[in-house]
């Protein structure tokens, strides 16, 4: 296992925004993962898991503790006809295009998602009319309040748009198991790419970005046509732009920071809000040290 000291976390984050964390953690297996939060919970030490670096946003200020990155616990197994295991790092746009040579369909949506399992299933991960709680059997977790691992079934998580029960702070995801179903794999391939090519067309994948901003506050009311109906795509603070492509997208156009993109983002609720009297909440979590007005775009 990699230790590294005052690492700058912009390199591992999708924004590319974020400066340095006191230490960084590299494990290369569940059992190390679980170790080394037992071993800074049980000093206290302030930590927090990172996956692929998507969704999130990472202080320009930094982070003052340990960041666990688990994008070297990868591996896959597949423990039943239908049924696969994946270690927290893996990608989900790999793990989708592994099912599909098996011929095991069900992560076709998730092939566009920049995330890891762990991340996933935390975050209820999802697109094209699909998520995470659709295909997730159980989850092995460490639980560092009762400092033991346990494994839950799905109908424990809790699962609910863009998040379950677990929390951050607390919940470390080890693995997860993910019940897929049987198909023909040049038909699985055939969404992938559907998939795919969809994104490459709506997403402004030519600029650092975070994923979807905002969460879509009703079903039928997306925030990207929502901030695209309120005029924000003209929208610009410093460094940080809403996309010109999809409207629920920030892009960091160079050297952004994240004092830029709170307060872009919190003039993006500002102008639905004015237009349609709807509150956009953030999709994103956030790392590090936020000034009272930054962290009024969490607020509501």
């Amino acid at each position: 296992m990699e230790q590294q000291d005052q690492v700058p976390l912009w390199r591992f984050t999708t924004l590319k925004i974020g400066g340095e964390a006191r230490r960084l953690y590299l494990p290369t297996s569940v059992d190390e993962l679980a170790d080394i939060v037992e071993q800074l919970a049980e000093r206290d030490e302030p930590w927090f898991v990172l996956g692929g670096g998507s969704n999130l946003l990472v202080s320009s200020k930094g982070y003052e503790g340990s960041v666990i990155r688990t994008t070297q616990i990868t591996g896959v197994t597949r423990v039943e006809t239908d049924v696969l295991e994946a270690g927290a790092g893996a990608r989900l746009p790999h793990l989708a295009r592994f099912a599909a040579t098996l011929g095991l369909a069900g992560l076709e949506f998730s092939v566009g998602i920049p995330g890891t399992v762990g991340g996933g299933v935390i975050m209820n991960a999802g697109a094209h009319g699909s998520c995470m709680a659709n295909v997730v059997e159980s989850v092995t977790i460490y639980d560092s309040i009762e400092r033991r691992i346990v494994t839950l079934e799905a109908s424990q998580l809790g699962f609910q748009y863009r998040k379950c029960k677990l929390s951050p702070s607390t919940h470390v995801v080890l693995s997860a198991r993910l019940k897929l179903i049987a198909d023909r794999p040049e038909e699985i391939e055939a969404r992938v790419r559907h998939n795919e090519e969809y994104r490459w067309r709506t997403q402004p994948l030519g600029w650092p970005n975070a994923g979807s901003t905002f969460k879509n506050p009703e079903p039928g009311r997306g925030a990207g046509l929502l901030l695209d109906q309120a005029g924000a795509k003209t929208l610009r603070q410093g460094q940080a732009a809403v996309s010109a492509v999809h409207a629920n997208f920030v892009i960091n156009m160079g050297g952004a920071t994240s004092e830029e993109v709170a307060q872009l983002m919190r003039r993006m609720q500002n102008t639905v809000y004015e237009k349609f009297q709807i509150s956009l909440e953030p999709e994103w979590k956030t790392l590090g040290t936020f000034s009272n007005e930054e962290q009024k775009v969490w607020a509501g």
